[in-house]
């Protein structure tokens, strides 16, 4: 393991102040014994509970935090395009702040891009912890994504995966384009390698899922689908702000 590179773990937060300081702790064990150089990179999105102050306060002893906010809540995929862009890794891991994804798992992901010629390692939920509801609804999402979009991929919405830096350069994303980021860097060239990671329940705090996101799907998804296929997230495309376009 080359351990120069500067690695950038990145979390959305929203009303997670439960969780908070367990995933900050959890993430600076994973990686302090294995990296020189990392950072944690945390977007509160318009939380409503005391996420900030818990952030603020835990930045007191781990200086590899780096907060950013958003003064209301955005949306998932805003905080990711939030992270991304102030992220200053060579490698760019994507970690929920609900620690259903265990912290532990960011080296296996790390080194799989690093050391064995993947642009990206994305991981396979083992034994989830979802409700049967959410579980059904992924496995549509998965099929669908992989017969329209060619991926060759088990699970497509773990939201837990390591990325060369280079394929979230200028990358815009729309409202809910994180429940296709798969599909979006493989159209930007990525080769996509994945790996098993233990899924466990949610212990603190309450799910932000809810069973109306299924009612949007199909519209959502033929957006998503037109600017796919239109060239709205090729490397070459103009940015959303130069075409006077708008985050939905």
């Amino acid at each position: 393991m080359n351990k120069e590179f500067l690695i950038s773990v990145c979390s959305p937060v929203y009303n997670e102040a439960e969780n908070l300081p367990l995933l900050i702790k959890r993430v600076n064990q994973a990686m302090k014994s294995r990296y020189q150089e990392w950072e944690q990179v945390l977007v509160d999105d318009g939380s409503t509970d005391q996420s900030v102050s818990v952030i603020e306060d835990h930045k007191r002893d781990y200086p590899n935090i780096s907060l950013h906010r958003h003064d209301h809540n955005l949306g998932e995929s805003y905080a990711w395009d939030t992270a991304f862009k102030n992220s200053n890794g060579d490698v760019v891991v994507m970690l929920a702040a609900d620690l259903q994804s265990p912290p532990e798992e960011i080296p296996k992901m790390v080194d799989m891009v690093i050391d064995h010629d993947a642009d990206v390692a994305s991981g396979i939920r083992r034994n989830r912890k979802d409700s049967l509801f959410y579980w059904a609804a992924t496995r549509v999402l998965n099929q669908f994504m992989c017969w329209v979009f060619g991926l060759k991929v088990k699970d497509v919405s773990s939201s837990f995966f390591a990325v060369k830096s280079e394929f979230l350069k200028n990358l815009k994303l729309y409202k809910n384009d994180h429940r296709y980021i798969l599909a979006i860097l493989k159209r930007r060239g990525a080769k996509i390698n994945e790996i098993p990671f233990r899924h466990e329940d949610r212990k603190l705090g309450k799910s932000k899922y809810s069973k109306l996101k299924v009612v949007y799907a199909i519209p959502e998804i033929i957006r998503f689908t037109t600017r796919y296929y239109t060239g709205k997230y090729d490397p070459q495309s103009k940015t959303m702000a130069e075409q006077g376009m708008m985050y939905e």
